[in-house]
């Protein structure tokens, strides 16, 4: 095919805004949409491949799927091999385990469907530790390959004009599916090759359109094009429902830009400068080379890496990508190949190193991570500390709180003091599973049973719905309405509202996990907080004058504070690389935990609602005030840590506030029958 320089300049375009949003920079939040550029010149130049192959009579399956080898394989198979190193040296059990299972079946091209499986969704911070998460995008093309030479034969039997309007008909099906899919499924949506094949369909539809054409030169569209990719890029974010049909922006922005940007436009000019045909021609080796940069930089350190580090890493990530081009892909590419120039022997190494990664990879699935790591450091307090996350806690009549309780049940007894005769009841998502352990001494001179309702996600106000999956949605809904009844019903004296509150009203630290936003409709709000904020204080309203209308007192109670690690794996990882013995261990944890000023920033909003309805009579609980230590929140005290994750604190830290909430109840709630 005619080679074009522009198409190498957009994907420069496309690979700078995906890596920039990777290393966390918020200029660009909606940065992930140059991989949806990369689909559609994918889609575009692999069926321009197709058409002119069938009208030489050279095509074949073997040649078609020989030359995806080479041009995927190599580099794929030398990142994986680099990750491996640092992923045993640095990365805790769990992570360790994640990763090695993203490997396997990054393998077979299918790896979306490990994160698809796996992970909450694409923006969650956790992806962040995650060195393959990239390699989604390459199972989505892979399969998509897998299927579409065969498509495309079947329909160009019936010419050009029938093939042009079958593939419409699919990709409007497809992206049919994707509207359904971040409606119902939005975190699974993201990864579902059939909720992606339109975008590469749509460039599919381009070299249709072009294979008997010149590309026609046209400023104003190739123009647009370029605006529309940039747009997406600048205005989208995490918040954004992909793919859907916001998609469209990015993807037909990138068809204008294919169709118009001749040499001789403006368009054209920009993308075919020197320094933007470079990038663009290592942009693939970049693409694999800066996610694993970037994940394990975050892994090794202790606190978030500095702007200035992720963008030196970026940098470095274009160096290697530089010098994979050049020593790995064009080898194996050049006409003809350097390396391994016969087709069977190329095939026999691509499926032996598949198995072979395969193989490996499930291995340290299997292994857990290789727990036995930190076994290898010996002894320490820090190992200690780990253990007691181990710790569970134990409930009168609830077989498991991970859910609400018992199946059928709506609320479960957690305990029961002998003579207890009245009743209170702790309510929430699953910030009130983990604070529940605090209420288990709360009987003093006047014993109550604590009852339990939760539901992960699910905040304990009545009337809303958050902008989850359609299932989840409703669930939640549902599940709040009920459990609202079955205390009034039970009589209950008093009820505790706990949640994870800044989850559905916002801020939130930079570079934390996207928000669940509120509205009184199913699907109501996709996106905007000041209507979140709203719903949130009219359902706290109307959730207060339920529970008081038949006498119970309403305690609402504030988030603990949210920290900027995850204990455990910070725990692990300070074994792991040595720092286990190390005197100075203390304050280097010290120097992770939060500054009040930061967390009480991101609380201030709720804090001012609840205390706003305290002149009603209703009774804050502040949850942060046993935390602080000398204007610092902490989460690992005399050796214990007190939090599970970043928000979820564990038995050790839910025990040292018993003191605390037993005070409360025993000083707050009215006598009996007053």
């Amino acid at each position: 095919m005619k080679y074009r320089s522009e198409i190498d300049g957009l994907r420069a375009v496309a690979v700078v805004p995906v890596i920039l949003f990777h290393a966390g920079f918020q200029a660009l939040p909606g940065g992930f949409v140059g991989v949806d550029v990369f689909f559609v010149i994918s889609g575009y130049l692999i069926t321009t491949i197709l058409l002119e192959d069938r009208r030489k009579g050279s095509y074949s399956l073997a040649k078609f799927y020989e030359r995806r080898a080479r041009r995927i394989l190599p580099a794929l198979f030398l990142v994986m091999v680099a990750c491996i190193p640092f992923a045993l040296l640095w990365m805790p059990p769990y992570e360790l385990q994640t990763f090695a299972r993203s490997m396997a079946f990054a393998s077979f091209f299918v790896s979306n469907f490990h994160f698809l499986e796996n992970v909450r969704g694409y923006f969650t911070a956790a992806n962040e530790y995650q060195p393959l998460l990239h390699t989604w995008s390459l199972g989505v093309e892979e399969q998509f390959y897998l299927i579409f030479p065969l498509l495309l034969g079947l329909v160009l039997k019936g010419g050009k004009r029938v093939a042009f309007g079958a593939i419409v008909v699919l990709a409007v099906l497809s992206l049919i599916t994707a509207e359904w899919g971040w409606r119902n499924h939005p975190a699974a949506n993201f990864y579902f090759t059939p909720s992606r094949f339109w975008e590469l369909m749509a460039g599919a539809l381009c070299a249709l359109w072009l294979i008997d054409r010149e590309v026609t030169g046209r400023n104003m569209p190739a123009a647009l094009g370029l605006l529309m990719i940039a747009t997406a890029a600048v205005v989208y974010g995490p918040g954004t429902p992909f793919p859907s049909a916001y998609t469209l922006l990015p993807v037909m922005g990138t068809v204008l830009v294919i169709l118009f940007a001749a040499p001789g436009t403006a368009a054209g000019r920009a993308l075919s400068l020197g320094p933007v045909v470079g990038i663009g021609l290592v942009s693939y080796s970049a693409y694999l080379w800066h996610q694993p940069l970037f994940a394990f930089a975050r892994i090794h350190s202790l606190e978030p890496p500095s702007d200035g580090v992720m963008m030196a890493l970026a940098g470095l990530s274009f160096v290697l990508a530089a010098l994979t081009w050049r020593f790995v892909e064009r080898p194996f590419r050049t006409r003809p190949p350097r390396i391994l120039p016969v087709r069977k022997r190329l095939l026999w190494v691509s499926g032996g190193a598949t198995v072979l990664f395969f193989a490996i990879g499930m291995a340290g699935f299997m292994g857990e991570g290789f727990p036995a790591r930190l076994d290898l450091r010996g002894d320490s307090p820090l190992r200690a500390a780990l253990d007691s996350l181990d710790e569970r806690p134990r409930y009168e009549t609830c077989s498991e709180l991970a859910q609400t309780t018992r199946a059928g049940d709506v609320f479960c007894t957690a305990f029961a003091p002998e003579g207890a005769e009245e009743s209170i009841a702790v309510i929430g998502d699953s910030y009130a599973i983990s604070l529940l352990p605090a209420f288990e001494t709360v009987a003093g001179e006047r014993p109550v049973r604590v009852l339990a309702g939760t539901h992960p996600g699910c905040p304990p106000i009545l009337g809303v719905y958050t902008s989850r999956s359609r299932k989840d949605e409703l669930a939640c809904h549902g599940y709040t309405e009920k459990l609202a009844q079955a205390l009034k019903a039970e009589g209950v004296s008093a009820v505790f509202l706990v949640g994870r509150w800044t989850l559905y009203t916002g801020p939130v630290y930079a570079g934390a996990n996207p928000r669940y936003f509120l509205a009184e409709e199913l699907n109501g709000n996709r996106g905007d907080m000041a209507q979140s904020r709203a719903v949130f204080e009219a359902a706290v309203d109307r959730t207060v004058a339920f529970y008081r209308e038949f006498g119970a007192e309403v305690f609402l109670v504030t988030e603990v504070p949210e920290q900027k690690v995850t204990p455990k794996l910070l725990l692990e990882k300070l074994i792991l690389t040595g720092h286990g013995a190390d005197a100075e261990v203390d304050t280097l944890i010290a120097n992770t935990f939060v500054n009040a000023r930061d967390n009480d920033a991101i609380q201030r909003y709720v804090l001012d609602v609840f205390r706003a309805r305290e002149a009603e009579g209703v009774h804050v609980v502040d949850l942060p005030l046993p935390f602080m230590i000398e204007g610092r929140y902490v989460w690992f005290l005399d050796g214990r840590p007190l939090y599970h994750d970043s928000g979820h604190i564990s038995l050790e830290g839910a025990r040292g506030l018993r003191g605390y909430i037993r005070d409360i109840v025993q000083s707050e709630l009215a006598p009996t029958g007053g």
